[in-house]
């Protein structure tokens, strides 16, 4: 079974294409357009969020592209954990970890993590101060934060699933439909997702996906245009993700 929640990413979207990322007076208006966010861009594989750099502890609300929760390991080969598309809200965990008192020292701290962009990206950054500032005053911003929480566990417990016992044509339909973006009024998966890294991230060898992915075209489901694949038949990908082992 398959975990689904109508997350505040839209919500949080919403919040800041009509200004609300932004604090207002009594009078409901703005006091300060430029007090709680900036916007910004990251070519692809810059670090949205990079916590080997002195006073990194921005929070980001991904306007545009997409990005990875990503770590370095000890042979320095980059590991990915979680990967975040367009519309969301994300590095906030520490921010978090900081604004609510509990006794997180019964918990072994993670390993650093970074949040490298896979894609050309543009996202608002806001820094954990005004962040939190934004959490005591505004219920609003708080259901947004909540429903990209959400939404980061139940990515990483479906994932956790399919790597253990999901079937793998499902598991790749999945990856193709979440990730996708918009562009000329196509969906479409961006050339720099490679099938090695897809593999990696579902934990399958690259052929398998490579040849799920020959399947779909041959159904007419997917088309390869200048080295993107294309989602040309979303309703029969959708159904694909229903796919069981057995």
């Amino acid at each position: 079974m398959h975990f689904s929640v109508d997350t505040g990413d839209k919500v949080c979207y919403s919040y800041i294409s009509k200004k609300r990322f932004i604090r207002e007076d009594d009078h409901g208006t703005i006091s300060d357009q430029r007090r709680f966010y900036s916007l910004r861009g990251s070519k692809k594989n810059q670090y949205l969020f990079d916590p080997s750099r002195e006073g990194c502890d921005n929070i980001c609300f991904l306007d545009e592209g997409i990005a990875a929760l990503t770590r370095i390991n000890d042979d320095g080969e980059e590991h990915i954990y979680l990967y975040f598309g367009e519309k969301r809200l994300v590095g906030f965990a520490n921010a978090l970890v900081k604004h609510f008192p509990y006794d997180w020292q019964r918990y072994i701290t993670p390993s650093p993590f970074w949040i490298t962009a896979k894609t050309n990206c543009v996202y608002y950054s806001m820094r954990a101060k005004q962040f939190e500032s934004m959490m005591d005053s505004s219920p609003y911003f708080t259901q947004c934060v909540l429903g990209a929480t959400t939404l980061n566990y139940l990515e990483l417990v479906n994932k956790i699933q399919w790597m253990m016992d999901g079937d793998k044509t499902a598991q790749f339909c999945k990856w193709l439909l979440t990730y996708c973006i918009k562009k000329q009024g196509k969906s479409m998966i961006p050339k720099a997702f490679s099938f090695v890294e897809v593999a990696n991230y579902l934990g399958m060898h690259p052929v398998t996906v490579s040849r799920i992915a020959r399947k779909l075209r041959e159904t007419g489901i997917l088309a390869r245009e200048d080295g993107c694949l294309i989602i040309q038949d979303e309703e029969k990908l959708r159904a694909m993700t229903m796919l069981q082992n057995g």
